[in-house]
């Protein structure tokens, strides 16, 4: 049973886009702030295409 696994990873991609998106219209945002939420972007994008590539590569039940 795949299907959560793969969900999670688009939701993180998903995500990801999401604070990218909340980072170019917020740009007033202090440097901690700012810091966190570019390793959000680089945490969910790496999980979310570890967990499409693995899918894509290996098929659904794998």
């Amino acid at each position: 049973m795949r299907f959560p696994f793969t969900f999670l990873g688009i939701m993180a991609l998903a995500i990801g886009l999401w604070v990218v998106v909340y980072l170019s219209t917020h740009p007033e945002l202090d440097a901690g702030s700012r810091g966190m939420a570019i390793g959000t972007v680089i945490g969910a994008w790496a999980f979310g295409g570890y967990v499409i590539i693995r899918r894509l590569r290996r098929g659904p039940q794998h």
